[in-house]
């Protein structure tokens, strides 16, 4: 296969969000199909790694940086998980609003998500921004 078709077929069959507006905050991560409960191909694959920060080093840096990561990092009780690329180009994960009634959880400390039930086209994917599950 060339690698136009394969776009072709992923764009088809395997693209199932997008960002809009969100009622909750700014925007959000929607649902543009079906998702099934369990499913965690929903992202694309990122070679990306995730840097954890402190909350100190976090607060030592200028305030752009800080709101950067608290807008769009997931974090733990030590501090947040941080693109090592920085925020030079944005994984749409970065999007996803907060929940306290999730659909959907950061697996492995947001290296994948996992669908925690089905999610209808038009909702929006929330997360639990505390709880990353380990596999």
């Amino acid at each position: 296969m060339t690698e136009k078709s394969d776009l072709l077929r992923h764009l088809r069959e395997e693209t199932f969000i997008r960002l809009q507006p969100s009622g909750i905050h700014g925007t959000g991560v929607f649902a543009i199909r079906d998702i099934p409960a369990g499913s965690d191909n929903f992202f694309s694959d990122s070679e990306d790694e995730w840097i954890h920060l402190t909350y100190s080093e976090v607060g030592s840096l200028p305030t752009s940086s800080q709101f950067l990561i608290e807008t769009y990092c997931l974090f733990d009780h030590l501090g947040y998980f941080v693109p090592a690329h920085g925020f030079e180009k944005m994984d749409l994960s970065l999007f996803l609003n907060h929940s306290d009634t999730p659909n959907i959880a950061s697996v492995n400390d947001g290296e994948s998500f996992v669908a925690l039930r089905q999610i209808h086209a038009g909702e929006e994917l929330l997360v639990d921004y505390g709880t990353i599950v380990q596999e």
